[in-house]
């Protein structure tokens, strides 16, 4: 960063008073592993290199709890108390993510059922049935001893509940499970007769008789009873939470609550939507080389870095909540997983940038200090095992300054997004089989467009189908399978408006409960899309399809994959056609005007290069414009609004970057004003509108 003025360090010191904590960036701390000794030195150092807030607890519940009857939560009291003497916050965790052995012992009922019949041994974390009643009991009653322990303490910010909930393999497949599934199945359905009509259970003469004999589906079972499935299990994990949540905000009503999203935000079993209603705030585990949306599809080696994967992490967070988030887990090095790409110096400071420009309001990173033993050894901290300061802790103190001096300028500036692309986790659950397209993975689908939109400097907002799209100028819609009425009537809403829609393949083919329309497409998504369907076709992802987009001159080999619907224009106008196979010359893609806006419809999965042209023409016709624009892919662009805008840039580039400005803007920190600026290699810049 460029060096200030101390006509500026007085600004900011006068700044910081005005805002408060102007940011907060911590560690996850795990006292448990050391000497209580330890702890004044460890906040020393904490502080001394920036660090003013810490998470602990989440998997020391032995420590908490040594056998069924006692609790001993001394130590936790003290390390809190020590580390609030150097100004440092906790947030605690509930420590529910890891069962002690003892428990184990006494319930052996308690672990899960996998799809197979076997109770699954002791030995991992995640592994305990969240709808056990013993499994229940434990942890409501250790909430309720924090909870009690710490409600006037005011070092303590609030609680993690448990821990990356429905992470590794967290189906449960239980008599109490299905016992459960039967209840929530009868509470949504009343009668058997519904049920069995909705389901299709005519098919492979599966009818029921009597909600008792429910059975757990496997992927590859009926469909409609296997969404029903993934969404009571996300139903159950809500429920969990909201378990410990309730208890601790009867008990501690001031004290914040929140959960951290696994898979770096892509987790897709669990809804976040339904999650965030019962969050303070939601937080999300951010591993942006180790842990992407691959990793919840299949790990892949062929590795190469885009900030827009982890912006569209950081997105789906804001857009769960609406609101400031927290990063309970940042990567600060090499991870327990696989290494994909080694981390160069000032990376981190870069993602804790990113994570700023996104919104978040505290950042932390995991672990404070290397593991010395166990799962989790070859984890890098901050410290390395031997507590010695190094690169990486010298890398979190200069990150530590610059984020407060930023956060303390922009004050409640937060991101303003003229596109949305909707997510709707519902989807996810109906691909997961891979009936409808076996090689089609819907976030991939999501992503593909968010990251167009994000290389054209168009901040995005990753939204629920059920939130107000008429505020948006541009509002995507890709593999939208389930649609309701409701979601119908907003898009047509919004177009009528003067919003730009786009529609691609696979939209409508079905209900929320997996049940056909009756017909190849819904009627509604066809007459937004001023077309009628005639026939569609699913491939595996080997082979394509050429495509001719005529408006765009440079044509580098456009093509289409893994699905094609064939259509006729109606209202429509093509705009995009096949080149190959029996589909030659009918339409790919059409736009058809509806009211004040316009829908695109596209009826393949298009190339990147292809993805990238369409998304130019979709800005166009919004008429929306970015603040600021970068050639080069590396370069994440962020627009924030409080009382005045801003632009955020960051360079995850080796090599200094133009950006094309819009509009005459103001360095935050030099004060001059300029029309064209370079963002240096490895770095940041903040921009004010003038």
């Amino acid at each position: 960063m460029q060096k200030f003025t101390t006509i500026f360090i007085v600004f900011f010191h006068i700044a910081s008073f005005c805002f408060g904590q102007s940011f907060q960036l911590g560690a996850d701390y795990y006292p448990e592993h050391f000497p209580i000794e330890n702890v004044s030195r460890d906040a020393q150092l904490m502080k001394a290199g920036g660090l003013n807030i810490v998470r602990m607890g989440d998997f020391a519940w032995f420590n908490m709890q040594p056998d069924n009857h006692t609790y001993t939560l001394d130590w936790l009291v003290k390390t809190v108390d020590t580390l609030g003497k150097y100004q440092m916050k906790s947030l605690l965790c509930t420590p529910t993510a890891a069962i002690p052995k003892w428990m184990f012992d006494q319930y052996p009922d308690i672990m899960q059922v996998t799809e197979t019949g076997q109770r699954k041994p002791y030995g991992k974390r995640r592994h305990a049935c969240l709808n056990n009643e013993s499994y229940r009991q434990y942890s409501l009653k250790i909430s309720e001893q924090l909870a009690t322990t710490f409600a006037n303490n005011p070092n303590v910010e609030g609680f993690q509940i448990d821990n990356e909930l429905m992470a590794e393999d967290p189906y449960c497949y239980c008599e109490t499970c299905r016992q459960k599934f039967a209840s929530w199945l009868k509470e949504k359905y009343k009668t058997l007769e519904t049920l069995n009509k909705t389901w299709g259970l005519a098919f492979w003469s599966e009818n029921l008789t009597d909600f008792n004999q429910v059975f757990l589906p496997r992927k590859g079972d009926n469909p409609g009873c296997f969404v029903d499935y993934q969404e009571f299990y996300s139903d159950c994990t809500i429920d969990y939470f909201n378990l410990q949540r309730n208890a601790i905000k009867k008990i501690a009503p001031r004290l914040k609550v929140t959960h951290n999203i696994c898979s770096s935000g892509f987790i897709y079993k669990l809804d976040m939507y339904k999650l965030a209603r019962n969050c303070d705030f939601l937080s999300i585990d951010n591993y942006p080389y180790t842990w992407t949306l691959e990793n919840e599809y299949a790990p892949v080696d062929n590795f190469d870095f885009h900030p827009a994967m982890a912006s569209m992490a950081l997105s789906q967070i804001r857009g769960a909540s609406k609101k400031p988030f927290w990063v309970t887990e940042q990567q600060i090095s090499r991870t327990a997983g696989k290494q994909r790409k080694m981390i160069e110096p000032g990376m981190v400071r870069l993602w804790c940038h990113q994570g700023l420009a996104h919104g978040a309001e505290s950042i932390l990173f995991f672990p404070y200090r290397t593991f010395e033993y166990a799962h989790e050894q070859m984890m890098n901290g901050v410290l390395d095992a031997d507590n010695i300061p190094r690169r990486r802790y010298e890398e979190v103190k200069q990150t530590s300054s610059e984020l407060s001096k930023i956060k303390a300028l922009l004050g409640n500036a937060f991101p303003v997004a003229k596109a949305a692309v909707l997510r709707d986790f519902k989807c996810d659950w109906a691909f997961e089989d891979g009936r409808v397209s076996s090689d089609f993975r819907y976030m991939r689908h999501i992503y593909a467009y968010y990251r167009a939109l994000r290389e054209q400097g168009i901040t995005t907002d990753i939204v629920s189908p059920t939130d107000n799209l008429s505020a948006y100028p541009l509002v995507l819609v890709p593999a939208q399978i389930l649609v309701t009425p409701e979601l119908c009537a907003q898009l047509k809403k919004a177009a009528e408006n003067g919003s730009t829609i786009v529609i691609t393949c696979m939209t409508g083919l079905r209900n929320p409960s997996m049940k056909s329309f009756g017909r190849l497409l819904n009627k509604g998504i066809e007459s937004l899309a001023g077309i009628e369907m005639e026939e569609q076709f699913a491939l595996i992802k080997q082979e394509n399809t050429a495509i001719d987009f005529p408006s765009h001159s440079i044509n580098q080999g456009y093509t289409g994959s893994l699905w094609y619907d064939h259509f006729k224009p109606l209202s429509a106008e093509v705009l995009a056609t096949y080149q190959s196979r029996f589909l030659k010359g009918k339409p790919a893609v059409v736009k058809n005007r509806v009211g004040k806006g316009a829908v695109y419809y596209i009826g393949t999965v298009p190339s990147d290069s292809m993805i990238n042209e369409l998304v130019h023409d979709f800005i166009a016709n919004a008429h929306i414009s970015p603040l600021a624009k970068c050639a080069n892919k590396l370069v994440d662009i962020t627009e924030l609004k409080d009382k005045k805008s801003y632009m955020y840039a960051i360079n995850f580039s080796q090599e200094d970057q133009p950006i094309e400005l819009s509009t005459p803007m103001k360095d935050i920190f030099t004060n001059k004003t300029a029309k064209a600026v370079t963002v240096k290699a490895m770095d940041v810049l903040v921009l004010e509108k003038e």
